[in-house]
């Protein structure tokens, strides 16, 4: 039987694999360890629906994860812009600005 860290070695890994599919990283999106969905929300394959999910995310890491992701739309941009997280919120302005540039 796997211990819970030997299924987070594991997932992190299948969320970091270059060969994973995209229907692949759907249910890694809404793992329960803020690190493998920071690094799907990171990924460039990612399916738009995890990123628009993920856009929804408490964690921080996540959220920053998502802002460098140049796939994630805008509107999750625009409404992370509003985000309580005086961090979070100006990293998406930033985005927002380098946008229109």
């Amino acid at each position: 039987m796997e211990t819970p860290a030997t299924d987070l070695a594991t997932d992190l890994l299948r969320a970091r694999d270059p060969e994973a599919m995209p229907s692949d990283l759907l249910p890694l999106a809404a793992h329960r360890e803020s690190s493998v969905r920071a690094i799907v929300a990171s990924r460039a394959d990612c399916p738009v629906a995890a990123l628009t999910s993920l856009g929804h995310d408490r964690h921080p890491d996540v959220l920053r994860a998502l802002l460098a992701n140049p796939r994630t739309p805008s509107s999750v941009v625009r409404r992370l812009a509003d985000h309580r997280d005086a961090a979070i919120s100006e990293l998406a302005v930033q985005r927002l600005r380098n946008s229109f540039r």
